[in-house]
């Protein structure tokens, strides 16, 4: 019987977020692409660099709309009580304290940590007003966990991605507001994770013990359909391979990340792979310590890449069905679990049920870990 349960892996996804949360403080310069909403025919929508980018408090990160039989689980979260309201007076669940905490506990979690606005950084093409929007939402999210409850919900900050400096700015700064860790959005960044620039941001993330999350946003180098055409008629064709696949693009952030020599520079940084899946990493590690001994020598690590991962790193993962011969491989202080709520993939509102099946085949010792001891441990949550 699993006894205290802490997400690792939970979230606050721009379409829940307050609708003047931007536009409210913009500089006039910004005011059109910064990101606000505006009234339509069927509720309020977002816009970000003036694109619509769909509904105010919609399903998920995709902004969607509610259609009954579209995702298996919406239906669920649906018939638990989750409801999606599009209009002005509405209250998202996910970011009103109230019933955050409400469904933590309709979810029996004792805490979690709250990634927020994943792909925010990838919306913004202005690279200053990137650094300035990361910003605004550090701080509120800093206040709506004071008031949602602060032993329990422990919100991740959004690490600006345009400018290595500036992030390491951020690091230190929402350290001071009470942020235990960050995520740092690895596509579209000014710098391939590999480059030593991003050392200042290593070395802040080590100095404050605010480790830095590198989340699951999709795999990007899937063949898109010829025409919008195309894309209807195979819709579900699409939306499987891309789900299928989502997980994968953290393979290029371990290896990026390893190879940079941050783990080797700065031995109190720590990282994780946010919603990437664990069963994938054995592999990596083989192929990984096997090209740096044939080829990367001149990096002169004291010691193997995959070594690396084991001493600073950590995977968050939902359901993994294929644990069992994996976790000694990787290192069972080294997984974290995470109910995914609100995505659309998440476990809640029957995490322990779907935990207390997956993880039957190990020992109580390690369950929890898995589920409580390893999260808490690295955001400092005891």
């Amino acid at each position: 019987m699993l006894d205290k349960l802490i997400s690792a892996d939970n979230h606050i996804d721009l379409t829940y977020c307050p609708a003047d949360l931007w536009s409210s403080q913009a500089p006039r310069e910004w005011r059109e692409n910064a990101p606000r909403t505006e009234e339509r025919d069927d509720g309020l929508h977002w816009f970000v660099d003036n694109q619509d980018r769909g509904m105010w408090n919609g399903v998920g990160p995709g902004f969607l709309k509610y259609q009954k039989g579209s995702f298996h689980h919406v239906d669920e979260m649906k018939d638990a009580g989750f409801e999606w309201d599009y209009h002005h007076g509405a209250k998202p669940r996910p970011t009103t304290p109230e019933l955050r905490v409400a469904d933590l506990d309709k979810d029996d979690l004792a805490a979690e940590v709250v990634y927020g606005c994943l792909m925010i950084n990838h919306m913004i093409a202005d690279r200053e007003m990137r650094g300035w929007a990361d910003q605004v939402y550090n701080d509120w999210v800093a206040d709506f966990a004071k008031k949602a409850d602060p032993n329990r919900v422990f919100p991740l900050a959004i690490v600006p991605n345009h400018d290595p400096k500036a992030a390491a700015a951020e690091v230190r700064r929402c350290a001071k507001i009470g942020l235990r860790g960050g995520d740092l959005a690895f596509k579209h960044m000014v710098v391939p994770l590999w480059h030593h620039d991003w050392y200042a941001l290593w070395e802040a993330a080590a100095e404050c013990r605010f480790p830095i999350s590198f989340h699951s946003t999709g795999f990007q180098a899937v063949r898109a359909p010829n025409t919008p055409e195309m894309e209807k008629e195979y819709a579900t064709e699409y939306r499987l391979v891309r789900s299928a696949l989502f997980q994968t693009d953290t393979m290029e952030v371990l290896v990026s990340l390893l190879a940079s020599g941050a783990c080797e520079k700065y031995p109190e940084f720590n990282f994780v792979l946010g919603e990437s899946g664990v069963t994938w990493l054995p592999y990596i590690f083989d192929r990984l310590d096997t090209e740096y001994h044939d080829r990367a020598r001149s990096l002169g690590f004291k010691m193997k890449p995959s070594d690396y991962f084991r001493r600073q790193g950590y995977v968050t993962y939902q359901q993994d069905k294929f644990l069992e011969p994996i976790v000694p491989l990787i290192g069972e202080d080294n997984i974290m679990w995470g109910s995914d709520y609100p995505h659309p993939d998440s476990l809640w509102p029957a995490s322990r049920a779907i935990l207390a099946e997956n993880l039957s085949p190990f020992s109580p010792t390690v369950q929890k870990k898995i589920v409580c001891d390893n999260v808490a441990r690295l955001y400092g949550l005891n």
